[in-house]
């Protein structure tokens, strides 16, 4: 059987890339095909692969974020002809390739397209305010949602990785989707976890606005509470003007610094909306608790009082009151990591490999 695997952009390391890497273990001699890639950023697992970018898209790789109007294009140039098996892991055009009439296609659902679909102002961000560019970038999600739609259509299965994707794909798709969480690499972070906490909270990932590291600063400021923001990405400028007195931001932190944070804290801050959320995961495995917006990926797995709390509103009030119960509680670190096993690699892999061979002995026609 021959197998592709199709993903968006291999230029950084995140979770989404952790998701391809566990998929293609499954399927080793699987080809991999993507618009952009950076080869100094993929693990040994992946070099080794043969990675298929597109020529033109590639080249300007370093101005990705413009290209987005091309990208539909792009990625129905890939030739999949003589494959049995597509995957696809996707939150942004992937799901678009066209296979084969006989081939299965099944896509590993990130996310629909945030920027041009329900979050579109938090991605423009001020831009939205110039006339002009909110005129075009409109204009440009039009068109885009329109094939968005029409390019679902080719997608035997989905997969989502959250309740919260699940009801996306279904809002603007009209298709049905299996929920499998993501892999985290829980045996990691439960091995570094430490009995000895310290006495600040932890706020960790990418640097970018939907994220809403700055409820938490403010939040943390106004309690007079250490807190420690950890990550990269270009909201660091913003995020440093921000921090108070009792805020420390830690720039690019590498993987022995990532667990020891993890490890120390006394609870994780989660302020945003996310499809899922893997460094929450990664703060249970450490045996943390998580305080949590009450919408998006979080509802999968916060459990009131047991795994963390909820706080209802997107406000730095709100999310005080939630830090100020968090210290009331007593946390039972071995629960919260029991828990946070479920949604190891070998399970997401075993689940993969069951959906994948049942999908295999389906019949569309």
């Amino acid at each position: 059987m021959r197998v592709a695997i199709v993903h968006d952009w291999l230029v950084s390391w995140r979770g989404g890339e952790k998701v391809l890497e566990a998929i293609a273990s499954l399927y080793p001699e699987a080809e991999i095909f993507t618009l952009f890639c950076d080869f100094s950023t993929l693990p040994d697992a992946l070099r080794t692969r043969k990675i298929h970018v597109h020529p033109v898209a590639n080249r300007l790789k370093f101005i990705r974020k413009a290209l987005l109007p091309l990208m539909p294009v792009w990625i129905e140039e890939f030739d999949l002809g003589g494959f049995d098996l597509v995957i696809s892991t996707s939150s942004c055009v992937a799901k678009g390739v066209i296979v084969d009439p006989d081939a299965k296609h099944l896509c590993y659902m990130h996310s629909p397209m945030r920027y041009i679909w329900d979050q579109r102002a938090e991605y423009l961000g001020w831009t939205r305010k110039i006339p002009f560019v909110n005129f075009v970038f409109s204009f440009i999600s039009s068109i885009l949602r329109a094939w968005d739609v029409t390019s679902s259509a080719r997608v035997d299965l989905f997969v989502a990785n959250s309740t919260f994707v699940q009801k996306r794909i279904k809002k603007y798709y009209g298709r049905r989707s299996l929920v499998i969480p993501p892999p985290t690499d829980v045996s990691r972070f439960t091995l570094k976890a430490s009995e000895n906490i310290s006495d600040y909270f932890l706020a960790a990932g990418a640097f970018v606005s939907y994220k809403r590291f700055d409820l938490a600063i403010r939040a943390c400021e106004r309690l007079g509470k250490k807190l420690i923001v950890a990550g990269q990405g270009p909201e660091l400028a913003r995020l440093r003007q921000l921090a108070g007195n009792h805020t420390t931001i830690i720039n690019a932190p590498n993987d022995e610094q990532w667990t020891k944070l993890f490890a120390g804290a006394k609870a994780f801050i989660f302020p945003g909306v996310e499809d899922f959320g893997i460094t929450a995961i990664e703060a249970m495995a450490s045996g943390k608790p998580v305080i949590a917006l009450k919408r998006g990926g979080a509802l999968d797995f916060v459990i009131e009082g047991q795994t963390g709390l909820f706080f209802a509103e997107s406000t730095a009030e709100s999310l005080v009151k939630a830090l100020e119960q968090s210290e009331t509680l007593t946390w039972d670190q071995s629960k919260i990591q029991e828990f946070a096993g479920k949604f190891s690699r070998e399970n997401f892999i075993s689940k993969m490999q069951v959906t994948l061979d049942e999908l295999m002995t389906q019949d569309f026609s």
